[in-house]
């Protein structure tokens, strides 16, 4: 089987390309939103290019804020949060360079994340993870890693460092799968870049 080799490339410079500079950060336009929506939720999201972190909150709600480089990239922006009960769907629209987003919800909820591309990183999420993306880099913090029935992962080009579960994998088409005695689930699926999973402090 062969790698497109140029599709992968495409991809890491697309990922590469949204990166937002340091110097840029205290200079940039924001806005947010707030839906109320309570723990043991699942929370679908489709993002499009851009970088995101998910992070764990103890409030009741989800609260989505991103940031543009200046005002007229707003214009570009449509981000959206529809709570139906136990079921939260974001979806996102933005530039497609220098679109940061924060997203925060419940500690414990399930997430299902499709990001076209950009860095992702979740921290403190305690439930079931499904992350698919076509390139960038992807860290995810288990929490406890005593908590996973299942844990697997595939990448065309890259590595994939997961400390906690003692698996280190560098290369081409790199996957695997890891079960444990615990009752979450967490599937990763990237075309290329890099996969991180690890620990609380443990980075």
């Amino acid at each position: 089987m062969r790698i497109p080799v140029l599709a992968v490339a495409t991809l890491l410079a697309v990922s590469a390309a949204l990166r937002l500079p340091a110097a840029e950060a205290s200079s940039r336009v924001t806005d947010a939103l707030e839906r109320p929506f309570a723990p043991e939720g699942r929370v679908e999201m489709e993002l499009s290019a851009g970088d995101y972190q998910i992070v764990a909150s103890d409030e009741p709600a989800i609260q989505v804020e991103w940031s543009v480089r200046d005002v007229g990239q707003l214009k570009k922006v449509r981000v959206s949060a529809d709570v139906d009960g136990s079921r939260a769907t974001i979806r996102t629209e933005g530039p497609s360079n220098h679109f940061t987003v924060t997203v925060r919800v419940p500690r414990r909820c399930d997430l299902d994340v499709h990001l076209t591309a950009g860095d992702l990183k979740i921290e403190g999420v305690e439930g079931d993870k499904a992350i698919r993306s076509r390139a960038g880099d992807i860290d995810i913090d288990l929490v406890r890693a005593d908590d996973y029935a299942k844990v697997s992962a595939s990448l065309w080009a890259g590595d994939v460092q997961a400390e906690p579960l003692g698996i280190t994998k560098g290369g081409l088409f790199r996957s695997f799968d890891w079960t444990g005695k615990g009752r979450y689930s967490l599937s990763v699926h990237l075309l290329a870049g890099d996969i991180r999973l690890y620990s609380g402090s443990k980075r």
